[in-house]
């Protein structure tokens, strides 16, 4: 049974994300955790003065809290018909990657579930400055959701490899629930920072969870890789686009301005990190 961690703030755009992951998993034996995080730092001063001194604030906001994630949990799983999961609610008073750390370890979470928020500088209008947060330091799966993106089947999946990605040592058991679910068409995007390209048919999927599915192989060198996946997506009207992230890597090269030119590359489809 799958563990996922559904984070929200309760705007629309987290619902939305919300949505999206229970679509795709609730007609799956899943326990859904939905967790909303309060600063401490918020509940200082004006509230504690104002506060029933027999009455904890902290006490009253987990309260609060806890009624609108159960009514959420109950508008979620009125989405799908066919529901077949569990959800759980949470409320922490801690920051933001610490809480969802703690969460993962106390829950054994499979899968960290957000929305993006969008910003005005460049990383944030990438993924929000939150979701940036959960890809850089949170060291399991992540399916991050792009604001007002709507939930359809998945006809087509696109997996981007790297330079130097030995997948026979990944797991991508999160992507193999998706094809048993869905069959979608899965296009492998093989990218190489150097001109050179080797047209080698190796099986890249070869000893992992995905080895026995069919799929079509591009290969693109000496292009930026945000240039390569936002044309492919567009081109082939990719519903998820799937990535590994190592530690520093791919992700900063993601974000950053080129030496050449800006790259701002922005996602319109999910996007599942895997780790």
């Amino acid at each position: 049974m799958q563990s996922i961690l559904l984070l929200t703030d309760f705007s629309d755009n987290a619902y939305n994300a919300l949505k999206y992951a229970v679509n795709l998993l609730g007609k799956s034996n899943c326990n859904f955790h939905l967790l909303t995080i309060e600063k401490p730092s918020s509940y200082i001063t004006g509230e504690l003065l104002a506060a029933n001194p027999e009455d904890s604030i902290y006490s009253r906001v987990i309260t609060d809290n806890k009624i609108k994630l159960n009514k959420l949990a109950e508008k979620l799983q009125k989405e799908i018909s066919g529901f077949n999961g569990n959800f759980h609610s949470h409320v922490l008073f801690d920051g933001f990657i610490s809480a969802i750390e703690t969460s993962i370890d106390k829950y054994k979470i499979d899968t960290v579930v957000l929305g993006t928020n969008g910003a005005s500088n460049l990383e944030e209008t990438l993924f929000g400055s939150n979701a940036l947060k959960v890809i850089r330091q949170v060291k399991v799966t992540s399916l991050i959701i792009p604001q007002h993106f709507n939930y359809k089947e998945m006809s087509s999946i696109l997996f981007s490899e790297h330079q130097n990605d030995d997948l026979s040592k990944k797991d991508l058991n999160e992507l193999a629930f998706i094809f048993r679910e869905f069959q979608p068409q899965l296009h492998v995007l093989e990218i190489n920072k150097n001109k050179n390209i080797t047209n080698s048919e190796h099986n890249v999927l070869e000893k992992t969870s995905l080895q026995f599915v069919d799929y079509k192989i591009h290969r693109l060198s000496g292009i930026p890789a945000p240039y390569a996946i936002q044309a492919f997506c567009q081109l082939f009207k990719v519903d998820l686009h799937a990535l590994f992230v190592k530690e520093e890597s791919f992700i900063d090269r993601f974000i950053q301005k080129s030496q050449t030119s800006e790259i701002s590359y922005q996602s319109t489809v999910p996007l599942l990190i895997l780790r």
